[in-house]
């Protein structure tokens, strides 16, 4: 599959070449009327996607970058199709279009228009309201304005005028004064003026089939033909519309709209009014409440209850100020220790983020750093999804975006957030300024300018972003059948199959030897200290681990554009003339203990000439990490695989407890958990720990092997499984479940 992918980049590069050659020029041949209307016809009975075996693959392209228009209609010049240049965005212009098709999906929504001199071509709107259907998006008849039109080559040889921004476009009223005559209907119905409650009944009608964006219209046009004196409609317009953003999705304008409705200075015996301002304060604080401003919530519902005690008000209240609890003391009920029921993949919950603080970083552009300081284990923070797409989401479809721009391909959830994110942001403005801010991969990035009525959302940088500081969501692991307490299983984990933007997480940068760990439970991030923190160090996580076996070691972080520069990544990079021959000796004995035929399991005993060849390859990666830069404390990440599988060969053998405690601790040290026994006191150097999943096995196991050695009333033994369960803690989240993985 990869190499097909990298086919497919090399490709899309040579047919973007070709087409730069063109650019300027005037296409050699156009489809006909007829042609685009059975093209439209053909493609809406078959959906052109690549389909593997029961799956479909849908694959997206991203050209090279430019910027969406800022400019308003009235500033541009009108142009016809036929003055369009290949490979040419045209400044300053503008194509004024109707659609003549029925709109079809294939990467893009397409569609035949035709300009007022009856000449035709292709249309293509790519990254669409997800909530809109084809016809929604393109309606047939409709009149279009494309603002700065780029004319383009396709890869089957064709033009095409595409719009990658969506806000580079506008419907516009058939009789707008900007729609020229010819484009307008041939045949217009004579009709009465309507008043603003008519329209306001079609608008009800409208909701009533679920056809909110012809409703939002309707209730815009209602509250436009309101008079100075009809403040009575207006605020029931408002009202009505807030509800429709509400289901749209568009909380700001919902929130304002709410807050339009409220009738002011109402007096307690008037009982209508307070009924009307509890429905219009409700739904104030709904918008709020999904925005993610719970405080503000919490404002307009008990607005809500002072106007009228209602039922639904009060348990709308009660859960806004659950949200406010979570988000000060990050005390949350799915964090608890005796929580054991499911989750649902997105959890009504807030974020905890007060402990950290969005900072300068020396050296880099922003940091994430700690406002208090924290012990091993402490909750840092506990973050929801600014954004998510979950595996679940995309059904049987795999959705793939290879970014020319980048050189970069992107499958699975991955891909299909990019659209999510460009939906979202262009409904909600200001969650579009906060986004923004995240790092794009220049050394400055700018927050683009928004507008409440169309906002320009610039989808090359919101894929940018979207590269840089994703977060893969991990499912949580298959539940335990029957645990043990002698030789626990290492459950399995799914590939990633789920992708997030968190936007206080996407501040951390990265440290191989991190000082915090970050899991996931539903769309939540949860963030805990690995070792103590002091108040204002700066908080890092490991973006990704460098395979130790790897010839390539050091380009690991080349997609980020930075060079790790950590004691583990200095150790691991020096002296040069030792890299080789210790890579060599780690992917052997990666290899052997990786390989199906050398099983050391509680069901099978390997036989004692593979526990002696492993003992000599431990040894041999032992001496290849004795160089300069390997103190004790410093992770030897080669080690960890031969030494686990020797640990759990060990364990079936009880005659030599010394020789499985010698193990065990090598396994820790392995990744910086430098264990000593101190007058019967548990120590553990933890300066430069990785923390990894086998690290809770080795820790029960030690526990497990001193109570062997010392009896039921070993300290060693009790500080081990201490210890264990508070690093369980930081690598699940939570410590539920830790009892039902290796017992009481």
């Amino acid at each position: 599959m990869a190499d097909n992918f990298v086919a497919l980049m090399k490709q899309q590069q040579a047919l973007l070449a070709t087409a730069k050659k063109r650019q300027g020029l005037l296409p050699q041949q156009r489809m006909t009327r007829r042609e685009l209307e059975q093209e439209c016809e053909r493609t809406g009975r078959s959906d052109l996607t690549v389909q593997n075996g029961n799956h479909l693959i849908k694959q997206t392209f991203v050209g090279e970058a430019y910027e969406p228009s800022t400019a308003e209609i009235i500033d541009l010049k009108p142009i016809c199709l036929r003055e369009l240049r290949l490979e040419t965005h045209h400044t300053g212009r503008l194509l004024l279009v109707r659609v003549f098709c029925n709109a079809v999906r294939v990467t893009a929504v397409q569609t035949g228009i035709e300009d007022e001199h009856d000449h035709v071509e292709r249309l293509a709107i790519y990254n669409t309201d997800l909530g809109l259907s084809h016809s929604q998006k393109l309606p047939r008849g409709s009149v279009l304005a494309i603002k700065e039109p780029y004319y383009k080559a396709t890869s089957n040889g064709g033009v095409i005028v595409g719009v990658d921004h969506p806000s580079d476009f506008v419907i516009l009223d058939e009789c707008d004064t900007f729609v020229p005559l010819s484009l307008r209907p041939r045949v217009q119905a004579v009709e009465e003026d309507r008043s603003a409650e008519e329209v306001k009944k079609e608008g009800n009608v409208a909701v009533g089939l679920k056809q909110h964006r012809k409703a939002l219209k309707l209730y815009s046009e209602a509250i436009a033909l309101c008079g100075e004196e009809d403040e009575v409609l207006r605020r029931e317009f408002h009202r009505n519309r807030a509800l429709t953003n509400h289901h749209i999705g568009q909380y700001e304008v919902a929130h304002s709209d709410a807050i339009a409705a409220v009738i002011p200075d109402v007096q307690t015996d008037d009982t209508r009014s307070m009924e009307l301002n509890t429905k219009a304060y409700l739904r104030a604080g709904r918008a709020s409440y999904d925005f993610g401003h719970f405080e503000d919530a919490a404002r307009m519902f008990t607005e809500a209850i002072r106007m009228r005690t209602d039922n639904d008000v009060n348990i709308e209240l009660a859960r806004a100020l659950d949200r406010l609890r979570e988000s000060k003391t990050g005390s949350f009920i799915f964090l608890s220790d005796r929580f054991l029921g499911g989750l649902p993949p997105r959890l009504d919950c807030a974020s905890f983020v007060k402990n950290t603080e969005v900072r300068s970083s020396p050296g880099r552009r922003k940091g994430l750093f700690a406002v208090k300081s924290f012990s091993a284990g402490d909750l840092i923070l506990c973050e929801k999804a600014f954004c998510s797409s979950l595996g679940s989401d995309d059904g049987q479809t795999t959705n793939m975006t290879i970014n020319l721009n980048t050189k970069r391909m992107s499958v699975g959830t991955h891909a299909s957030l990019h659209t999510k994110l460009i939906t979202q942001l262009q409904r909600n403005p200001k969650q579009a300024s906060a986004y923004f801010e995240l790092y794009d991969g220049t050394k400055s990035s700018s927050i683009p300018p928004a507008s409440t009525a169309n906002p320009p959302v610039d989808v090359f940088r919101v894929q940018s972003i979207l590269e840089l500081n994703a977060f893969g969501l991990r499912d949580a692991p298959p539940e335990p059948s029957s645990p043990s307490t002698k030789s626990p299983k290492k459950a399995l984990r799914p590939a990633n199959d789920s992708t997030a933007i968190f936007l206080r997480a996407s501040y951390m940068n990265h440290a191989c030897d991190a000082n915090a760990y970050r899991t996931d439970i539903s769309d939540f991030l949860i963030l805990r200290a690995t070792r103590a923190i002091a108040m204002d160090a700066e908080l890092t996580i490991a973006s990704t681990r460098p395979d130790p076996a790897s010839l390539d070691y050091g380009s690991t972080f080349s997609h980020w554009g930075f060079t790790c520069e950590c004691v583990v990544c200095n150790a691991e990079l020096h002296p040069k003339s030792s890299i080789s021959h210790r890579r060599k000796v780690v992917k052997e004995a990666d290899d052997f203990a990786a390989s199906p035929a050398n099983e050391a399991s509680d069901k099978v005993t390997p036989p004692k000439a593979q526990v002696a060849a492993a003992e000599k390859l431990l040894k041999r990666v032992e001496g290849a990490y004795r160089q300069p830069g390997f103190e004790p404390d410093v992770p030897k990440s080669g080690v960890t695989a031969i030494a686990a599988w020797l640990r759990r060969a060990c364990m079936l053998d009880s005659t030599e407890p010394g020789k499985c405690i010698k193990l065990g601790t090598t396994v820790l040290s392995s990744l910086g958990f430098v264990p000593s026994i101190v007058f019967k006191e548990l120590v553990i150097d933890r300066t430069h720990c990785v923390v990894k999943d086998v690290v809770v096995d080795t820790a029960v196991y030690l526990s497990q092997l001193y109570e062997v050695v010392e009896g039921k009333d070993s300290m060693v033994s009790a500080q081990y499984a201490v210890w264990a369960e508070e690093t369980w803690e930081i690598c699940k989240g939570s410590k539920r479940r830790f009892e039902q993985r290796y017992g009481a």
